[in-house]
């Protein structure tokens, strides 16, 4: 028997630390790519939020000048 994480046809979904951890940036930093709505998440409930491994995968493949937001 596979697991989720064994299927291609199953997405495993990350907390914002682990998201973090796999940009190489903070969890803050994740937070504020969320809020800007460059990396999609997923809400369940009012209290976890979590992101698809294949968004982090096309948030590194896009050009990097539009994927972050410089002040």
């Amino acid at each position: 028997m596979k697991t989720i994480t064994e299927t291609k046809q199953h997405t495993q979904l990350l907390t914002v630390p682990e998201a973090a951890q796999r940009l190489g940036i903070s969890p803050r930093k994740t937070w504020q790519l969320i809020s800007e709505g460059q990396i999609h998440a997923v809400h369940i409930g009012l209290r976890s939020t979590r992101i698809p491994e294949s968004e982090i995968e096309q948030f590194v493949k896009r050009p990097q000048e539009m994927a972050v937001h410089r002040n």
